[in-house]
């Protein structure tokens, strides 16, 4: 049976780029490897992450759903939310709106600048293992890490966070 085609928006966010479907009529159901197909920038649509725009089941603006290019899904993505905190902040005449994550609620705000939004990604994580990182360090605020020339390196004890938007 041939697949029913679909409207979707491409959107950009700081270099990002995603095709965002709006689910919360009609569910999308793809597996990952339609998705990879799909992501495909030969012979595909080509994007770095799928949205799906869904139903939250906590009654909150939307439930947004984040796939890589590869099918596979992540929690978070900050670009993502900004694309779509603006796509609901205009379609519901609001300043701001809560976006429903795997990784949890985050809020997107309009800015005073046209077409901007700013996302709380909420409390950032710092232990090691959080972030996450190969190997445990006490404090991630000064890794043990020098880059380039040792009398002129690129990049010298770098700190390490996660906003929990690893993909």
């Amino acid at each position: 049976m041939a697949q029913a085609r679909r409207p979707f928006l491409k959107m950009n966010g700081l270099g990002n780029d995603f095709v965002v479907w709006d689910a919360r009529d009609e569910p999308l159901r793809l597996t990952p490897d339609v998705i990879a197909k799909l992501g495909d920038r030969e012979t595909g649509i080509g994007f770095d992450q799928m949205i799906t725009v869904e139903r939250s089941p906590a009654g909150v603006d939307a439930f947004m759903r984040i796939h890589n290019c590869d099918g596979s899904q992540v929690d978070a993505c900050g670009n993502a939310t900004r694309c779509i905190g603006r796509l609901l902040i205009e379609e519901k005449a609001k300043d701001f709106v809560s976006i429903e994550t795997n990784a949890g609620l985050l809020h997107a705000f309009a800015s005073d600048e046209p077409r901007t939004v700013t996302v709380d990604m909420g409390k950032p994580r710092l232990n090691w293992d959080e972030i996450p990182l190969a190997e445990e360090f006490a404090d991630t605020r000064a890794i043990e890490l020098q880059i380039g020339p040792i009398d002129d390196p690129i990049l010298h004890t770098p700190a390490a966070v996660s906003m929990g938007n690893p993909h």
